[in-house]
C-alpha cells in the first residue's frame, strides 16, 4: 500500500498495489479481476466463479431464523380459520416493503389483513400500545410485525395478555438482552455468524417468509414474486451485499426492471429503456421518494403506491411522492446550514468532537436521519441529529465506518426513553434536559472503541479513500467495463471498484446542477461527473489526477464518476 494526501477533498488516498493482492490462479478472467476479488475476501477459484455468477446461488435453509415453522403455521391457521391479521410495519423503505410483501401474500391466501404503518410523529418508531389496542379493537386476532418488535417486550406482553393477540415478530434489528414473549420470533440474528441469511433486511426476511407461506398454502408464487420489493429493501437499508442479500439484489434488479407496479414504473420510467436498473436506481430514485412519505406526511402513502395495481391511481401516488421529496430536499438544505453552524460552534481549533450532535426545535423531525447521514459522511464521524416532538428529543444516528451506534445506545440506557437500531443506523428518544449528558456518554463510548484498537474507526476519522489499483485511463476499455460490472451489484460490503489514473487530459470542465454543485468533465476518451465537486471546476487544469469508478449515465453509456481529484 502507498498513500497520497493532495486530493481536492483533503482526504488521504490509500492505493493498493499489485503485490498486495495476488490474482487468483486458474480463474478464467483477466488478472485484475482476480486481484479485485481477493481484495473482497474471495480466495478460491470456486468462490470466485460463484461470485461472478450470482445465478448459481441457491437460497439457503430458512429454519435457522428462529421460530420459522411456528410462524408459518400460525399464519396458515389464520388463513384457514378466517382470523383477521394486522401487519405492523415501519415508516422507512425496509418497513414499508416488508409490510407490502406480507400484506400481499396474506391477501392472496384469503386473509382479511390490515396493514398499519405508524406515523413518525403521532406514534413514533416501533410497536406502540395505543396503536396495538386499536388494531385489536378493529378485530385483529394475529399481529405480525415488519422491521420492529424485537425489543418491544412490554408492548408484546400487553398485546398478548391484555388484547388477546398472537404476535409473530419479523425483525432484523439487534435484540436486547431478553426476547419478547411472542408467539414466534423470526430474525436473521438467530442465524450463525457468516450464514448466508444472517444479514437479511426485513424486506429480504419477508420475501423468504412470503415464499414459504405461499408454498404452505398452495399458492402460485414464482421465485421472482416480491423480489422487486426485497431488492429495494436490501439496498435502501444498507445491509451487506453478501450471501443471500447479493442474490436478492442481483435477481431483484431484474424483477424491478419488469415490475408490474405502476407507481414504481412511474418512478423509474426515465431510466427504463436506457441505462439498466441498478442499485443507484434504488438508492437515488426510489428510496428517497418512499422515505419522503414517512418523513413529511404518512408512510401509508408509499405503502399504498406499492400495493396499488390501477395504472392511474399508482401513477398519481408516485407523483405525490415526487412532490414530497422536493419539499424534503428544501428542508434538508436548510437543516444542513444550521448543522454546519452548530458544528463550527462545537469545534476546537477546527476539529469537531468525536461524535457529532446537532438539532433543535426548528429542525423537521422527518429529515434528521438524512442530516445525520450527511454530516457523518462529511466529517467521517458518527453523527446524531435530533428534533423536538411532543416534548421529547427524538434523534437519529448514522455511523462512520468502525463505530457501532448500538454500543453507544446500550451504554446510555439510563438516559434514554427508548432507543434501538443497528450498528450503522439507530434512533433514540430522550428528555431534552438529558441531551448534554447523552452527548458526553456517546463520546466516551466512541472513544472506548478507538482505545480498544478499532483500527477501522481510526481509518474512518482520517477521511481515507481506498483505491483498488492505479491504472492508465488509456488502458480502460469496453472489456474492462464488462468485467467490472460482473462484480456488481455494488453496495455495502461490495463497493464498486475504485481506481486512480494520473496525468489525465482534460478537454473541458464545467459545472452542473443547482448553483453549480456538481462537476462535469470531458476527458480523453471519457465523460465524467463529480458529485459535489463543482467548486473544483475553475481550478481544473489541462492535466489532472483522478480517483474514479465506472457508472452508467442516463443514456446507458459507461462514464466515470469522479470520487476525488488532484490538480
Amino acid at each position: 500500500m502507498r498513500e497520497r494526501s493532495d486530493g481536492w477533498l483533503g482526504r488521504r488516498w490509500r492505493i493498493a498495489e499489485a503485490h498486495d493482492a495476488p490474482p487468483i490462479a486458474g480463474l478464467d478472467a483477466p488478472e485484475f479481476v482476480g486481484r479485485l476479488l481477493r481484495q473482497r475476501g474471495i480466495e478460491t477459484v470456486l468462490a470466485a466463479r460463484e461470485f461472478l455468477n450470482p445465478d448459481w446461488y441457491r437460497p439457503a435453509d430458512p429454519t435457522v431464523l428462529g421460530d420459522w415453522s411456528a410462524a408459518i403455521e400460525r399464519l396458515a391457521q389464520a388463513a384457514e380459520h378466517g382470523e383477521p391479521v394486522a401487519v405492523y410495519g415501519d415508516y422507512d423503505v425496509d418497513g414499508v416493503t416488508g409490510t407490502a410483501i406480507l400484506t400481499e401474500v396474506l391477501r392472496e391466501a384469503g386473509v382479511s389483513v390490515r396493514p398499519f404503518i405508524p406515523h413518525r410523529e403521532r406514534e413514533g418508531y416501533g410497536l406502540q400500545d395505543d396503536a396495538v389496542r386499536r388494531l385489536a379493537e378493529d378485530g385483529a386476532r394475529v399481529l405480525i410485525t415488519a422491521d420492529c418488535g424485537i425489543t418491544a417486550l412490554q408492548e408484546i406482553a400487553a398485546a398478548r395478555e391484555v388484547y388477546g393477540l398472537d404476535v409473530v415478530v419479523l425483525d432484523h434489528h439487534e435484540p436486547s438482552e431478553s426476547l419478547p414473549d411472542a408467539t414466534a420470533i423470526v430474525t436473521p440474528k438467530h442465524a450463525p455468524d457468516g450464514h448466508p441469511l444472517s444479514e437479511l433486511s426485513t424486506g429480504g426476511l419477508a420475501y423468504r417468509f412470503a415464499q414459504a407461506l405461499a408454498e404452505r398454502m398452495g399458492l402460485d408464487a414464482p421465485p421472482s414474486r416480491w423480489l422487486d420489493l426485497a431488492a429495494m429493501s436490501t439496498v435502501a437499508d444498507v445491509v451487506p451485499l453478501r450471501g443471500e442479500n447479493r442474490w436478492i439484489v442481483h435477481q431483484g434488479l431484474q424483477a424491478l426492471a419488469q415490475t408490474e407496479r405502476p407507481g414504481l414504473q412511474q418512478i423509474i420510467k426515465g431510466r427504463r429503456g436506457n441505462a439498466a436498473v441498478d442499485t443507484e436506481t434504488i438508492g437515488f430514485q426510489i428510496a428517497p421518494l418512499i422515505n419522503a412519505a414517512g418523513r413529511l406526511a404518512d408512510a401509508s402513502l408509499a405503502l399504498e403506491m406499492l400495493l396499488e395495481r390501477d395504472l392511474e391511481s399508482g401513477q398519481a401516488l408516485a407523483r405525490q411522492l415526487h412532490d414530497l421529496n422536493a419539499q424534503r430536499r428544501r428542508l434538508t438544505e436548510e437543516a444542513m446550514d444550521e448543522a454546519d453552524r452548530q458544528i463550527s460552534a462545537l469545534s476546537r481549533h477546527g476539529e469537531p468532537p468525536l461524535v457529532l450532535f446537532v438539532g433543535g426545535e426548528t429542525m423537521h423531525h422527518g429529515i434528521v436521519g438524512i442530516v445525520a447521514g450527511r454530516i457523518a459522511e462529511q466529517w467521517s464521524r458518527p453523527a446524531f441529529a435530533w428534533s423536538l416532538v411532543d416534548g421529547e428529543a427524538r434523534g437519529s444516528g448514522r455511523s462512520a465506518a468502525g463505530f457501532d451506534l448500538v454500543r453507544m445506545l446500550d451504554a446510555s440506557r439510563d438516559l434514554l426513553i427508548r432507543g434501538g437500531g443497528h450498528a450503522l443506523a439507530a434512533g433514540f428518544s430522550a428528555q431534552p434536559s438529558k441531551l448534554g449528558l447523552l452527548l458526553d456518554r456517546f463520546n466516551a463510548t466512541a472513544q472506548q472503541q478507538l482505545d480498544n484498537g478499532d483500527t477501522h474507526a481510526w481509518q474512518s476519522l482520517e477521511g481515507r479513500v481506498d483505491i483498488d489499483a492505479q491504472v492508465p485511463l488509456s488502458a480502460v476499455n469496453r472489456n474492462t467495463v464488462h468485467w467490472i460490472e460482473r462484480l456488481s451489484p455494488f453496495g455495502e460490503g461490495n463497493p464498486a471498484p475504485t481506481f486512480l489514473s494520473t496525468d489525465v487530459g482534460v478537454r473541458e470542465a464545467t459545472t452542473m446542477g443547482q448553483d453549480g454543485t456538481h462537476l462535469r468533465l470531458r476527458l480523453d476518451g471519457w465523460s465524467a461527473v463529480g458529485w459535489r465537486l463543482g467548486s473544483a471546476a475553475l481550478e481544473v487544469t489541462s492535466r489532472i489526477d483522478i480517483v474514479w469508478r465506472i457508472r452508467r449515465g442516463l443514456r446507458g453509456n459507461p462514464e466515470l464518476e469522479i470520487i476525488d481529484l488532484a490538480v
